[in-house]
Order: C-alpha cells, then structure tokens, then sequence
C-alpha cells in the first residue's frame, strides 16, 4: 500500500466514524433515539475510529521512514482526528469495566435524601425513586449490596459532613452554605427549601445527555447540622461513575469554603 493510499483511506474512514458517532449522539440528544441504541451505534463508529488510526499509523511509519511528507495533510488529519475520537468512548468503556455497577450515590445510606419536587420530572420509566441500599450487584468477583459497595468503593464520599455555627442557627448556615455550593456546580436548580433544608437539581453527561437527578439534605444533628447529597442516574443503570464523581464535586467545593 502506498503512503498517500494510507492517508486517503485514514482520512475516509475518520469521516465515516464521525458521521456515525455523531449520529448517535445527536440521535439520543434529540430523543429520536434510546441511549441503548445510542450506545450500539457507537460500536461501529469506534470500529472505524480504530481502522483511520491505522492507516494513519501506517502513514506516519511510511512517512518517517521515508522522510517524505507526502499525504500530510490527510494523514496528520486521520491520526489526531482518530485520537480525538476514539478517547471518549474508551474512556467510558475502561470506566465501565472498573467502576462497580452503582447509579445511586449517596453520602448516608442510612438515611439518604428523597426526591420530592424531581418525582415531577422522572416519568413512569425513570428507575425507582427509592434507595435500594440491600440491592445485589457484583464486585470484586462477587455479590454484594449496593450499600456495601459504596462504603467500601466510595467510603471518601460517606464521610459526616456536620458542624456547628456559634452564635447562628446551623441548619440555615448549613442550607445557604450547601446552596451556593450547588450553583457553583452550575447543575439546574429544580428546587429549594429553606424551611425542609432541602436541594434538588439535575445534570446532564457532556455527549449524550444522560441525567442524574441531585438532592442535597440539610438535617439538624445534636447542635449542630448535618449536610448530606445523592445522585442518582434518572435512566441508566450503568453510570461509569457519574453519580458519583456528582457528589464528589459537591463535596470539594464545599471543602473549599
């Protein structure tokens, strides 16, 4: 095969996977499509993400070997356009295979927050509203519960988040403290009560649009105040660990104030 041969193919098959990635995510955006069959017409896209970088390998082996710029362009073009491409969905999928099966975070299973204004959104297809903290999934080879798996995956997460405000009343120190944390998320607001120390927002995946629903709980504790949060997928049961990279961010912004 012939240098500039390389570069073309590369470059058509670039062309091909984009057309075909895009496809699919603007087909789960615009709702014409389930995020499943979203999913499956990634499979061939990448497929042919895989074959432009390739032949744009093949390209740049020929083209260093050779001292020979011929086909530049094309062959510059099919191996960053074909990393670029492929990084997403690889991503995901190692972030599939390693992140236990978990698509409701919460930082108290004992008591997690509840969905109240959100049950509005969610829809008669939407997973259940309830935390299912005894639910069986694997991990590490075997069966365990939900709730076992986030103490031992996530037990950063599951840390008290209370405290006392000398001198004010800590349950609306801990409320308003908790809402501007929220917004600096930049996660939509659903609702907020000042009075039930309650949060609820929604958030969205970069390319598919997958949405989590988001509730911060602010509780008296003693004399003091106790914040908590969950986030759980809307749809999805597989979540690569968005829901809980939701908390984490929610947590460390809090960290910092």
């Amino acid at each position: 095969m012939s240098q500039l041969a390389a570069a073309r193919l590369g470059f058509s098959a670039l062309v091909l996977a984009a057309v075909t990635a895009a496809a699919a995510v603007l087909g789960v955006r615009l709702g014409l499509m389930p995020y499943a069959d979203g999913y499956r017409l990634m499979i061939p896209a990448v497929a042919l993400g895989l074959v432009a970088l390739a032949f744009a390998l093949f390209w740049t082996v020929r083209a260093l070997q050779r001292n020979d710029g011929t086909g530049r362009r094309l062959g510059l073009t099919a191996l960053t356009g074909a990393l670029l491409l492929l990084y997403p969905p690889l991503s995901s999928s190692v972030k599939r295979l390693t992140a236990p099966p978990l698509y409701d975070v919460t930082t108290n299973t004992a008591s997690p927050p509840r969905f109240v204004a959100l049950l509005k959104e969610r829809g008669p297809d939407a997973n259940p509203p309830d935390y299912d903290g005894e639910r069986l999934i694997p991990y590490k080879g075997e069966m365990h519960t939900v709730t076992y798996v986030l103490h031992d995956h996530h037990s950063e997460l599951l840390k008290p988040r209370a405290g006392f405000a000398p001198g004010r009343d800590p349950f609306a120190v801990f409320f308003w403290r908790d809402f501007e944390a929220v917004k600096k998320t930049g996660w939509r607001i659903v609702d907020f009560n000042p009075e039930e120390g309650r949060i609820e927002a929604t958030t969205a995946s970069f390319w598919f649009g997958r949405v989590s629903d988001i509730v911060v709980q602010v509780r008296r504790s003693g004399r003091g105040a106790r914040t908590d949060i969950r986030s759980q997928s809307r749809h999805d049961r597989v979540d690569e660990g968005f829901n809980a990279a939701n908390v984490a961010r929610f947590l460390g912004i809090l960290a910092r104030r």
